[in-house]
């Protein structure tokens, strides 16, 4: 394991590269399926092609962020703009998928662990961009997360414990999705009833049983707390910017936000609990 773990290190520099730019052409292909999956279209065909002239888009015209540069932001056959939210996803992309393989190295987990992050950021990215532009989350990305988590969490403990620790199991994974499920269930039907309309979506509820059941129950917690607290963030903003009205209702997509509280506790979870702790303890003083 201290060999492994060393190796790693010494070939930190060239691995970070990859990592970034894994993120990066995974984020380009997921660009693809943010535009077409809720359109009933093929992610697959047809190829990549300018949506205003309809001309196919070349490989050395598709390379994640350079080409969007090269070109300038435009089609290279009819000079129709092409919009900065592709290099914005690519970009986004690699430096998640960059900060997760740094987060490994630092704590020194398992090589499973860094997939599994991986593959959760790339659902969160698709189901909070297509939450912005549709206000809906795909089942691909809420019940996917779920079976990721219950997946990788029966995997951890057959593999590296040499068998299924059940209750821990079921106390971690399966409790931590019935947790989040249901915890947000109940914050949906309260607020549908206080508002007399729907006060979110069944997939935000989804999304947040499938955090339970990739990080636990009090990641639940935690995730809840922080997306709560930047979606009223960006409520106020729009609300300074004249983009709502107060007292009106335009629907926020959650989602976003809970993919926003999910990455947080992914990389600081810990050092967040230890804070909010050491607080409440100096206040009881």
């Amino acid at each position: 394991m201290n060999q492994t773990a060393n190796i790693l290190k010494d070939l930190a520099p060239i691995l970070a590269f990859f990592s970034f730019w894994l993120g990066a052409c995974i984020a380009s292909f997921l660009n693809v399926v943010i535009w077409r999956a809720p359109r009933g279209e093929s992610i697959v065909s047809p190829p990549s092609h300018c949506p205003k002239c309809n001309s196919p888009i070349k490989w050395y015209q598709n390379i994640p962020i350079i080409s969007w540069l090269a070109l300038r932001g435009k089609c290279a056959n009819c000079r129709a703009p092409i919009s900065p939210r592709y290099i914005l996803i690519e970009t986004l992309g690699g430096v998640l998928f960059l900060a997760a393989f740094l987060h490994m190295l630092k704590f020194g987990l398992p090589l499973h662990f860094l997939v599994v992050y991986w593959i959760w950021i790339a659902l969160m990215i698709v189901g909070s961009f297509i939450d912005f532009d549709h206000q809906l989350l795909p089942d691909f990305v809420t019940v996917g997360g779920m079976a990721l988590g219950l997946v990788a969490n029966a995997y951890e403990s057959f593999f590296f414990w040499g068998k299924i620790y059940w209750e821990n199991f079921l106390l971690y994974c399966v409790g931590g999705l019935a947790f989040g499920f249901g915890l947000l269930w109940l914050v949906r039907w309260i607020g549908s009833k206080a508002f007399k309309r729907e006060a979110m979506g069944m997939g935000d509820v989804f999304l947040m049983g499938a955090v339970g059941a990739l990080f636990g129950p009090i990641a639940v917690i935690v995730t809840l707390i922080l997306s709560s607290v930047f979606g009223s963030i960006v409520g106020v903003v729009l609300i300074i910017l004249s983009k709502t009205k107060l007292g009106g209702f335009t629907p926020i997509p959650y989602g976003p936000y809970i993919c926003m509280g999910c990455l947080a506790w992914m990389f600081y979870g810990p050092q967040l609990v230890n804070w909010y702790m050491n607080l409440v303890r100096i206040q009881g003083m």
